[in-house]
């Protein structure tokens, strides 16, 4: 290839050109996303049934639609939560599932349970996201402000916002939070029923049969037969005036009995921003959308929504993961240019020519553009992860430019031993020529070795599933690609252009001489390198020379360098679990209610914590939310208010007035190393989690509440609790349950429909229908007016009427009871799952150390499983896998070395240039006080392919000055003579020296090693100080979060193993290499001593024939 781009430098520049352009017109069309999509695509099937118990819940519903759903295709993982009124299954897919398919077999699967739900449960939903109440984070979320009331702003989201943020490509739903929805409400006086003898059941039958529709016969048209139907219009005004029932030939109309309103629902949220009541719009992209892209379309999308919207308003946008996610890929492109810069510098520094250290930095910008486009025909997208995988290899892709440069500039000493013999520009441009071709041929097994020692240990990724797959493949196929471009570029254009804008020009400055011929034994002499033992020995020769001499003492040494790292791995290294993203530190509330507390009460409550924050100031953004008795603030600050006492000052009011609230539990967390609690909420977001799974129920809670007891033992554990698992959530409430005297029914003619359908009027929860008034669908509820004014506890006394009129006190026919239930239940693929959750005093390494002695303490029977909850450690199957992948990498570099070098015995010493690496690694993250997460164990595999690749470059050095000192010593071609065939060549090494006298022999062997060692340090120091230097932006912090980005783990175990494997290897390499030679030599002059000594054995006669 080298040859051939040399000759026709027009074509080499067109092929490059056109990578160029492939590039210019790959990169604007990539599919552009912050991290692999890790979850699996989800559909939820969501069930209410208003006032159900969990238990009841999870009998009627959610076990008949969890085994509903095992018969669904592609099903991965089924997890459901059983609470107060509601059922919700999250239903997770194979990644290859087709969603939409999916669902019409799910919606089919479901077709049973739908027939035999319990009375009062409303239909199965099916949903292609995660409900608001069960997510952990919002996608995108923003708010509509204006001085419209929070109702008025409902109705116009619902009506012209929503609809638009749908047709966003990418959006799942999206829904309201804020607000109420418009409602019909038929208030009826229960005084005049009693005093009419009408009961609530007749006047809903009436209000019901005006959205009938009613028979008008058949038209015959073109010979069919055409149903008509009729439907009165239904209005407000009507209902008021629609007969609802007739006594003793009196009608009563519904004016006569009650009233009629356009009102609202009550509340389901009360959503604030900065103290000013607000509607909220959050919004789910699809499984598998463009995060950064679905992002990117929204806010495009909302200024033009603003602007069609009939009303005076304005959008503010709360949450917006794709906009934090494309901050930190800008961030992380910006280090890229910083890395090319550093890189260029030290080039410039190093080699002190323009001209070559453009060309070398040029290399890395045709090598990214040719991996850039193979991402696009290949069709995979450029991530977080692809983009660190190029970042962190930049400084790997100029090393093959950098040897070849090296190798190439040491040939064209030539042309001064041809300016001594008298040579023509001509016959010079030929030297030049056949240098660069001799310097590019003989760097090129080293090359070759090098970067398919590290491709190489990419393979070992295949051992890789589940998410470490998602996330670490990306980077594989980043850095592979990058490498073998890199390898092309080296090869084809780097000779190409230094031929023709250094070569050239230098023969030039040359003088002409008379000689304008050069035959081919003559050129191969000027081009050729002397041996080690012709050449002047220099200080640093002499200092190897020592080292070789002192092996006694290197050797050890070593051997206690490599005890010490492994030491500090054991006892100093933090080991950690999974890579997390970071996450901005912000002021968070929450607020938790008695059960059973009014939405007003607890929106009032959450107010005064508000009230103490107002007014807000620029640059601060306080977002508010209550629901049910529960309630969060959130508060967030830009950077230059972060940098004041104010986060710190506002924690404190925030806690003052959670210590005067009386009757609640309050949980404050942010610009503080311990959260601040108040109350005896169940949640779980203290610091340790642990999740048991089992299929008995009160097994699974015998064993929670044994390993509870072990953990409050434990001085450093703080609220220790069994919990759901659900963050903020109270493992268990008081419940008021109603039986119903079933006789005691039966003998006044109630049915259990009638007396439940009048108790739920009596409170005011009768549950809405839908009815066409005036075109428009309306939900209508039935509710009495003193409902407000009638409490649970009152409700016995209260008197129902049957069909034939009959009063009957409540109290005679049900009974009522409290009791303690379980807030919610919660399965995992039909398992039984509960959580122990606490606080931890002392360091992440401790609190990290404790929850796997916590696990490892916790005696299970078969079947069930306990492991940490949040994920922050790897599975046990990821550990093996992380494992597999460390070895099946250091066994694919021997292959491809023993392939390579045609040895078995070279690739072990290159090896050794692993342990190497580790105790920069291991040292390094002690002393930065890093987490040794799985970025750094993948960070392991990528150092290991390239630390190998300094031992590469020193042993076949090492390989070619045994090669020069035969041939300088036997003359002829030996590697020729010792090949099988005498047309091959084979390589030969130090071992091959043996051939020449013993008295000589090792002197040149050190010369050798001395002289190759003098020859490859520039290069490895040059490649590696790139390579280091170049990840150096990567560990910059441009944030104030402790976490670490996923490229500053990968980039700090790289550097940490290269600097120590290069520094150990040019102490180490040359003392090991002489070693291993001699005691090959001794072990070979064993055997030749032992086969002359078998050889010179006498044998006995044999016997004659006569002694036969």
């Amino acid at each position: 290839m080298t040859r051939f781009c040399v000759r026709f430098p027009v074509t080499t520049w067109m092929i490059f050109v056109s990578f160029v352009v492939l590039g210019a017109y790959s990169i604007p069309r990539l599919k552009i996303e912050a991290v692999p999509d890790v979850n699996l695509p989800t559909l939820t099937v969501s069930t209410s049934w208003n006032g159900a118990s969990p238990q009841a819940v999870q009998r009627a519903i959610t076990i008949p639609v969890e085994e509903a759903v095992q018969d669904v295709h592609g099903v991965e993982k089924i997890e459901s939560q059983s609470r107060a009124g509601n059922s919700t299954v999250t239903i997770s897919f194979r990644r290859s599932t087709n969603i939409d398919f999916a669902r019409l077999d799910l919606n089919e699967q479901l077709g049973d349970v739908r027939r035999n739900l319990p009375l009062g449960a409303l239909q199965p939903q099916i949903i292609p996201f995660v409900p608001e109440e069960f997510r952990t984070e919002d996608f995108f979320t923003f708010s509509l402000e204006s001085p419209l009331s929070p109702n008025e702003l409902r109705e116009l989201a619902e009506t012209w916002v929503i609809p638009q943020v749908l047709g966003v490509p990418g959006v799942a739903d999206a829904e309201v939070l804020g607000g109420a929805r418009p409602l019909v409400k038929i208030v009826l006086d229960r005084r005049l029923l009693d005093l009419y003898g009408i009961r609530a059941d007749e006047v809903f039958a009436a209000l019901n049969r005006l959205d009938e529709f009613e028979g008008a016969g058949v038209v015959l048209e073109r010979g069919l037969e055409r149903l008509v139907a009729l439907r009165r219009p239904v209005s407000i005004a009507s209902m008021r005036d629609a007969v609802v029932a007739r006594r003793g030939g009196q009608t009563f109309t519904l004016t006569m009995v009650g009233e009629v309103r356009a009102d609202f629902e009550d509340p389901v949220y009360y959503v604030r921003a900065n103290g000013q009541n607000v509607v909220q719009v959050s919004v789910d992209k699809r499984s598998g959308a463009n995060t950064v892209g679905v992002s990117r379309d929204l806010r495009k999308a909302l200024p033009g929504i603003e602007a069609n919207v009939p009303a005076q308003l304005a959008f503010h946008i709360d949450e917006d993961q794709g906009k934090d996610l494309e901050d930190k890929l800008r961030d992380l492109i910006y280090r890229s240019f910083a890395i090319l810069g550093i890189l260029f510098i030290m080039l410039i520094i190093s080699v002190r020519r323009l001209q070559l250290t453009a060309i070398v930095t040029a290399s890395i910008v045709f090598a990214t553009l040719i991996s850039l486009s193979m991402f696009y025909f290949l069709r995979i997208s450029v991530n977080f992860i692809t983009i660190s995988g190029l970042a962190v290899c930049f400084g790997m892709i100029v090393d093959n430019s950098i040897l070849v440069l090296d190798a190439i500039h040491r040939r064209l000493e030539a042309l001064d031993r041809a300016e001594e013999l008298g040579l023509s520009r001509r016959a010079k441009l030929e030297v030049a020529y056949h240098a660069i071709l001799d310097g590019a041929r003989d760097i090129m097994q080293p090359a070759l070795a090098t970067t398919a020692t590290t491709v190489v240990v990419f393979a070992s990724f295949v051992f890789l599933s589940g998410r470490l797959a998602l996330y670490y493949v990306p980077l594989a196929i980043s850095v592979t690609t990058a490498l073998i471009a890199s390898l092309f570029v080296a090869f084809g254009w780097v000779p190409m252009i230094l031929h023709h804008i250094w070569a050239k020009p230098m023969v030039a400055k040359l003088s002409d001489g008379p000689r304008d011929v050069v035959d081919a034994g003559e050129l191969d002499v000027l081009v050729a390198e002397a041996p080690a033992h012709e050449d002047r020995v220099r200080r640093i020769d002499r200092g190897y020379a020592f080292l070789q001499r002192a092996w006694w003492l290197v050797v050890p040494l070593s051997l206690a360098i490599f005890a010490g790292a492994w030491w500090v791995y054991d006892n100093k290294v933090n080991k950690g679990g999974f890579w997390r993203f970071p996450e901005q530190e912000e002021l968070f509330l929450y607020l938790e209610m008695p059960s059973g507390t009014d939405l007003e009460l607890t929106s009032e409550t959450l107010r005064a914590f508000e009230n103490e924050l107002t007014p807000v100031p620029e640059g601060v953004r306080m977002s508010s939310r209550a629901f049910g008795n529960q309630a969060i603030i959130r508060i967030e600050f830009d950077d230059d208010q972060r940098e004041t006492p104010l986060p710190f000052y506002w924690r404190e009011l925030l806690i003052a007035r959670a210590d005067a609230t009386g009757g609640s539990s309050v949980f404050i967390r942010g610009f503080s190393d311990r959260p601040y609690f108040k109350g005896a909420f169940g949640g779980s977001a203290l610091n340790s989690l642990v999740k048991i799974t089992g299929y008995n129920s009160k097994r699974l809670s015998e064993i929670a509440e044994g390993t509870l007891a072990r953990i409050e033992r434990n001085r450093r554990v703080r609220n220790a609790r069994v919990t759901t698992g659900a963050q903020f959530e109270r493992i268990r409430q008081e419940e008021m349950v109603i039986k119903i005297r079933r006789e005691a029914l039966a003998a006044h003619n109630l049915t259990v429909v009638e007396l439940a359908a009048q108790i739920r009027r009596m409170l005011g929860v009768d549950i809405p229908w839908t009815m066409l008034i005036e075109q428009e669908q309306e939900r209508v509820q039935l509710s009495f007016a003193d409902a407000e004014d009638i409490s649970y506890t009152n409700i016995a006394d209260l008197v129902v009427r049957n069909q034939a009129g009959e009063q009957v006190r409540l109290g005679d026919l049900i009974e009522i009871e409290r009791r303690e239930v379980s807030r919610s239940i919660s399965r995992e693929n039909q398992k039984y799952t509960t959580h122990v959750n606490w606080e931890y005093l002392g360091t992440d390494q401790m609190r990290q150390n404790y929850i796997k002695d916590v696990l490892a303490g916790i005696e299970l029977p078969y079947g069930y499983k306990a492991e940490e909850a949040r994920q922050e450690f790897l599975t046990q199957e990821e550990e093996e896998e992380i494992g597999l992948a460390v070895w099946m990498s250091i066994a694919f570099i021997f292959i491809v070395l023993a392939a390579l070098t045609e040895s078995l015995a070279l690739p072990l010493l290159i090896l050794l240039s692993i342990p190497m690496s580790l105790v920069g690694v291991f040292v390094i993250f002690w002393l930065t006080h890093s987490v040794f997460d799985s970025s750094a164990r993948i960070g392991l595999v990528l150092l290991f392919g390239v630390a190998v690749n300094n031992a590469i470059l020193l042993v076949s050095r090492y390989r070619t000055e045994a090669t020069l000192v035969l041939k300088s010593k036997l003359g002829g071609d030996p590697e020729t003579r010792a090949s099988l065939f005498p047309p091959l060549r084979k390589a030969l090494g130090g071992s091959d020296l043996w051939v020449l006298p013993k008295e000589e022999r090792v002197s040149l062997l050190k010369r050798a090693v001395a002289r190759g060692t003098r020859v490859r340090m520039r290069s490895i120091l040059l490649t590696s100080g790139t390579t280091i230097v170049g990840l150096a932006p990567l560990l910059v912090h441009m944030n104030d979060t402790p976490d670490k980005d996923i490229w500053e783990n990968l980039a700090l175990a790289t550097i940490g193993g290269l600097a120590s494997s290069t520094l150990l290897l040019l102490f180490m390499g040359p003392v090991v290499y002489t070693t291993s030679i001699r005691l090959r030599w001794t072990v070979r002059r064993f055997f030749l001593w032992l086969t002359a000594r078998v050889r010179r054995r006498p044998t006995a006669p044999a016997p004659s024939p006569e002694s036969a």
